[in-house]
């Protein structure tokens, strides 16, 4: 009777994904003399704190300017927070009122808006910024993660056949993690949560252009430190593939048509999705040499392949320079600097001291970057988006969406990266940077439940 119940589990956790061909997804390497880098920052000067937006404005223009369609695929897409607590810049409204005037401006223009479940708590409710863009002919699609697997695995599996059937709920009693204003939650749509699965793209595609972020155009994030790359050029169809796969996934067939473009330019660019983002760092990691350079700038790095990998290469020669969030806040929470402070700390000590590791020195908000650059004697190789250097980003179970650059050194997109981490890095008035010592501070415990979290997939990480 055991080995029946074994072989059924076996059966059911292996045969429970039926992924779109397009889901973890390796574009062919395109080329485009139009890849131009963006970034937002948010600093504090003395005792003022400054916020740099470039990224939100681009996508503003982007759908201004397009004429046939517009997909948009983002994370977080909300207003709600403590409006009584705190002050957040009304991103989401300002994409919202874009994309409707765009619809109103074209009635032909076919415009699918992509986003995750959590901002209706899986169904509980809806918000007023996806009611309204359907009422103005928008599609809205709520991305459908039923099929795919969770890093917490074995949850993920029970929850799947047992507990999905019973739904989410709509009369929910428990608070709102997003804000004690906004509406209650079941405990069925807390159990949903618990699978950790995510649809982590920040993606925009007309067929003129694509932009691929780190920014989610949500309220509460309108502060945070982000990169974004705008490109165009055949990979606009690779990207368009990517969102119909989305689509697919949750039952949408969206009616998109080919763009034609020129395939030359001095930018070699691929798009990557899911864990072809872990294997093609993994690859040009591994294919770094002494006199190289990396050079990282990152919200989350939890991945111990990424970082067994960096020291290796910092012991075959390589300069590594990373620039962490502290991990201590989201969304005026606390939080215990897991996984930066433990991953840090291995970074600094296996290789001796070779790894340098700083912190962005932040004031309430995360520096959300999720970008890695290597340096070689000819080129950058630039690898950057909505990923974080994390299992459940890079591995195959969140949806993410990276590009991976090659760059000539004098080019444009080359220079503006590297002033950018030399702004950062090279910071001697201590306004985006702060060192730090007293790494060993808790370190015992954070790496016990790093493990524990790792082991079970029981993180954000």
């Amino acid at each position: 009777m055991m080995k029946w119940i074994i072989s059924l589990f076996i059966l059911i956790f292996y045969g429970c994904s039926n992924l779109p061909s397009n889901i973890s997804m390796e574009s062919p390497i395109y080329q485009t003399n139009n890849v131009e880098f963006y970034y937002d920052l948010t600093h504090r000067r003395e005792d003022t704190v400054y916020t740099e937006h470039r990224i939100f404005n681009q996508m503003e223009k982007m759908i201004e300017n397009a004429d046939e369609f517009v997909v948009m695929d983002v994370f977080l897409f909300n207003n709600l927070y403590n409006a009584s607590e705190f002050n957040f810049p009304k991103v989401s409204s300002g994409i919202k009122k874009a994309l409707i005037k765009k619809k109103k401006e074209n009635k032909d223009i076919k415009i699918y808006f992509i986003t995750d479940e959590i901002n209706t708590f899986y169904g509980v409710y809806n918000t007023s910024e996806l009611e309204e863009l359907e009422k103005n002919g928008i599609t809205v699609i709520l991305t459908d993660l039923t099929e795919t697997h969770g890093a917490n695995s074995v949850y993920s599996t029970f929850w799947k056949y047992f507990f999905s059937w019973f739904g989410t709920g709509k009369h929910g009693w428990l608070p709102n993690p997003f804000s004690s204003e906004a509406p209650k939650v079941t405990i069925r749509a807390y159990l949903k949560l618990i699978n950790l699965k995510g649809n982590h793209r920040k993606v925009l595609v007309t067929e003129k252009e694509a932009l691929v972020t780190s920014a989610n155009p949500h309220s509460a994030s309108g502060y945070h430190s982000n990169i974004g790359f705008k490109f165009d050029g055949g990979i606009i169809n690779s990207v368009v593939e990517s969102e119909k796969a989305v689509g697919e996934l949750s039952g949408v067939e969206m009616n998109l048509p080919v763009v034609e473009f020129h395939n030359e330019g001095k930018y070699k660019i691929q798009l990557l999705t899911e864990g072809k983002i872990g294997s093609a760092l993994d690859e040009d990691i591994d294919n770094s040499q002494s006199g190289d350079e990396i050079y990282i700038g990152m919200f989350y790095l939890g991945d111990k392949v990424i970082v067994k990998k960096l020291v290796d290469a910092a012991k075959r020669g390589v300069e590594i320079k990373l620039i962490l969030d502290e991990n201590k806040e989201a969304f005026g929470m606390k939080k215990t600097g897991i996984p930066n402070k433990v991953t840090g700390k291995k970074l600094i000590d296996k290789s001796k001291g070779k790894i340098e590791v700083r912190w962005y020195r932040s004031s309430g908000e995360q520096y959300h970057t999720k970008l890695v650059v290597i340096k070689t004697s000819d080129k950058l190789i630039i690898n950057g988006g909505s990923a974080n250097l994390t299992k459940r980003n890079i591995r195959d179970y969140t949806l993410d969406t990276n590009i991976r650059v090659e760059a000539p050194l004098d080019s444009k997109l080359a220079v503006d990266i590297e002033q950018y981490f030399d702004m950062l890095w090279n910071d001697d008035k201590d306004t985006y940077i702060i060192e730090k010592e007293k790494l060993e501070d808790g370190y015992i415990s954070n790496k016990i439940l790093y493990d524990i979290q790792n082991i079970s997939g029981f993180s954000t990480y």
